[in-house]
């Protein structure tokens, strides 16, 4: 059985607009020959519920990069699993960190609903069910100051200990759980359908840092280009980079899978 595990911002999702208009035939593609679309996203499970009813959805999904899975029930209602030590334990951590980086971080959490509406382009009732969060704390720095790979690298030395990990998605730096990232959730999504299916079969479809613990495990990942044009650089061999960017890279993605030998 071939399952699809995919991204959403800059992904399944334009990064600017959160428009899904050009990924909608590669999602049809997928219904037609009954591949389970299971998305996997730093979005909150408030925030993917609703996308989920809005795609017409059946499958479980992963929210807030691996620290949560959500099961489906045969009323429509899901099953929720949250991994790690949870959002207020990481909220903790948030002045450590900040001294750590050199930098003042402004986590979701902290911000006003209209503050982090103008930093997302979100609607103020969106913009609240991001804060609404289980199992990792997103973040942006002050102005000006980004993390290169090489940071990520050396401040994940540091604070590996803690059993936590910086990682970063299309806007914002999150942290989560060491132990739980979208590779770990991969595994357990796998586990999921082999209860159901005798053979698994895994293709994953990402664009950014956060993605690539998820590409890596994946039999078949598609690497998405970035609407610039650019491509995340993940030293996977065998990654498949689209030539379109965005949603349209998703249903690009998905063509070229379904069309393999």
């Amino acid at each position: 059985m071939l399952i699809v595990l995919s991204d959403l911002d800059g992904t399944l999702l334009d990064h600017d607009t959160y428009s899904y208009d050009e990924s909608l035939q590669g999602i049809s593609m997928l219904r037609e020959k009954q591949v389970p679309l299971v998305l996997v996203s730093s979005k909150t499970y408030d925030e993917m519920v609703l996308l989920h009813q809005e795609l017409e959805l059946e499958w479980p999904f992963v929210f807030e990069n691996g620290g949560g899975i959500a099961y489906p029930r045969e009323d429509g209602s899901y099953s929720i699993t949250v991994f790690g030590p949870g959002s207020e334990s990481l909220m903790k951590e948030v002045e450590c960190l900040s001294k750590l980086l050199g930098s003042e971080i402004f986590p979701i959490a902290s911000m006003t609903a209209e503050g982090l509406s103008r930093v997302t382009g979100l609607s103020l009732e969106k913009a609240e069910l991001a804060q609404k969060r289980k199992s990792s704390m997103p973040f942006i720095l002050e102005q000006n100051k980004s993390l290169t790979p090489e940071d990520l690298v050396k401040y994940n030395k540091l604070i590996g200990k803690k059993n936590i990990t910086l990682t970063k998605g299309g806007r914002f730096y999150h942290l989560i759980s060491a132990e739980f990232d979208k590779g770990a959730a991969l595994d357990r999504i796998i586990l999921y359908f082999r209860d159901r299916f005798t053979a698994v079969v895994t293709a994953a479809i990402g664009d950014s840092e956060n993605d690539i613990p998820m590409l890596q495990k994946a039999d078949y990942p598609f690497l998405v280009k970035k609407k610039n044009g650019t491509a995340l650089e993940t030293g996977i061999k065998n990654v498949i980079v689209t030539n379109a960017a965005g949603p349209a890279g998703f249903s690009e993605a998905v063509a070229r899978l379904l069309k393999r030998d």
